[in-house]
């Protein structure tokens, strides 16, 4: 396991990501086997799913499914990293351009991440309401581990939000109690946590977004009043 951290210490994202996939996914193919490994993985977890399975839903057989990635758990990895902590840091670098007030950053990346349960039209083809689901209960599978918990996207979003919260902390707006980086740690467990109890709650405990969003400003001691802050551009 040591090893396997160390190695990923001094690879890029770029050379990770060529680990886990041996071509682009831009076809028609790639994309039908990325979805029917997300709708398989959700039904029956990363180690309930089988290839063939997969290339069955997809239309296809299990070679097409190796000319794209060099096994299922390459497969369970990239999609993890592809589809939900690389576009939650291409919106995390979105927002760092419109706002650099830790106030209405900190909004907006807790919306993200309540998003982020949601599907996105952007990407018809593919239900990432389903893919949040799969990176909440299999990130910390053995299966996956280390390589899901020290991905170059995931620590990428983790380091984002530790200098988010320190500049808050520093501006005086968040509580200082307790370090930036646990606080990271701490608001993507929790809010993934409420987030997927709210999915399968019954209708009179459904968590509202609102309560989330408190919660979230609670675990970071959110005090707007004392920052007087216009980072707006």
């Amino acid at each position: 396991m040591n090893q396997a951290i160390q190695r990923h210490s001094i690879e890029t994202a770029e050379q990770v990501r060529s680990r886990r996939i041996k071509r682009e996914p831009s076809t028609g193919l790639a994309r039908r086997l990325i979805s029917a490994t997300v709708e398989t993985f959700a039904e029956k977890g990363i180690l309930g799913a089988r290839i063939a399975e997969i290339t069955k839903a997809a239309g296809t057989t299990d070679p097409a499914f190796y000319r794209y990635f060099p096994s299922l758990r390459d497969a369970a990895l990239f999609i993890l990293s592809e589809y939900y902590w690389l576009p939650l840091n291409q919106r995390f670098a979105h927002y760092r351009q419109v706002t650099t007030d830790p106030e209405q950053l900190f909004d907006v990346v807790v919306s993200a991440l309540i998003g982020s349960a949601k599907d996105d039209p952007v990407t018809p083809w593919l239900d990432e309401s389903k893919v949040f689901p799969i990176v909440v209960s299999q990130m910390r599978n053995p299966f996956l581990l280390p390589d899901s918990l020290v991905d170059p996207e995931y620590l990428a979003f983790l380091r984002n939000l530790d200098v988010l919260i320190l500049g808050g902390q520093e501006a005086g707006c968040f509580g200082t109690g307790v370090r930036s980086i646990v606080l990271a740690h701490s608001l993507v467990t929790t809010l993934h946590g409420l987030l997927v109890d709210n999915a399968v709650s019954p209708g009179r405990l459904k968590i509202q977004e609102s309560e989330i969003r408190q919660v979230a400003r609670r675990l970071v001691d959110f005090h707007p009043s004392r920052a007087g802050l216009s980072g707006s551009k």
